[in-house]
């Protein structure tokens, strides 16, 4: 890792016997809206496996049908994806469906990129992102695994992460990290982010990029972090403190929002008593008298 940025990240599939199913898994992930193609060289060098391995994964792939050729030499994904993708959008969380008019109305306010980030395990991935008009190249797409230690969104889901995870993934990080990278995951410096909620990022992720991001905070659980991405050139510290507000005031709205979709969720069928049954006393029969 250089300069505390870390290539692809990749989920780990702990799995015994499983790591050339991560590998296949990664080939998928090298595909993003950014990079729609990829030739088998380029594949190799990113995932760092022979082209051996490489043709028989592309090979699995395309059995699948979620592999095409594009062009002699190239790859892309094929139009299956349109059905996941579809499949996704169905199956959106709460909190995906009640941020994405917040942020939508933060980007159209201050024309930069909001997004909204959940953690699973050691990754954090984008889910929803109301992009920019500007033209900003992101490596945060939606779907794309992320380092839970770069970037303001991922730090503040680390802050926040129950201590006994936070302390194993820092250990498993602490030789492949630059000295600057570990001032930032310094106790003091994620205590004071669980203390203001928020916290801001200087090219961490993305050379030249600020980023801020705030936590989401459902049933005394952070659920998630809202987060602005904007090229450091186009702002100042005025602009930044604005975007910060922009930042925390829109956490509290989604907040906010999560509260009241949980108020009013139905609660659990109300057990009826059964009434106790009355039973009739049988009618009296008159016998003749003998």
């Amino acid at each position: 890792m250089k300069n505390g940025h870390a290539k692809r990240a990749l989920p780990a599939i702990k799995i015994r016997g499983a790591a050339s199913a991560a590998k296949l898994l990664g080939v998928v992930l090298c595909f993003s809206p950014d990079r729609p193609h990829w030739t088998v060289p380029e594949l190799c060098s990113e995932l760092d496996v022979s082209q051996s391995t490489m043709y028989r994964y592309i090979a699995l792939l395309r059995e699948a049908g979620l592999l095409e050729f594009y062009r002699p030499d190239g790859y892309r994904l094929s139009t299956r994806f349109f059905t996941l993708a579809s499949a996704a959008r169905m199956g959106r969380s709460r909190l995906d469906e009640i941020s994405l008019p917040v942020i939508t109305a933060i980007r159209d306010r201050t024309d930069e990129t909001v997004l909204i980030a959940r953690r699973h395990r050691d990754f954090v991935y984008c889910v929803e992102r109301a992009d920019s008009s500007h033209a900003v190249r992101l490596q945060f797409s939606p779907g794309q695994p992320m380092s839970l230690h770069l970037g303001a969104a991922a730090r503040v889901l680390l802050a926040f992460a129950p201590v006994q995870e936070r302390n194993r993934y820092l250990a498993s990080i602490a030789d492949k990290i630059d000295a600057r990278t570990a001032r930032l995951l310094s106790p003091k410096a994620l205590g004071e982010i669980v203390k203001q909620g928020y916290t801001e990022s200087f090219g961490e992720v993305d050379e030249g990029i600020w980023g801020s991001a705030a936590a989401i905070v459902d049933n005394d659980q952070v659920v998630g972090a809202l987060a602005i991405a904007a090229p450091i050139f186009r702002t100042n510290q005025r602009t930044r403190k604005q975007l910060v507000a922009e930042v925390r005031q829109g956490a509290k709205e989604v907040i906010r929002l999560l509260q009241q979709d949980s108020e009013q969720q139905p609660g659990p069928p109300q057990r009826r008593t059964a009434r106790p049954i009355r039973r009739r006393a049988a009618p009296a029969l008159a016998f003749p008298s003998p």
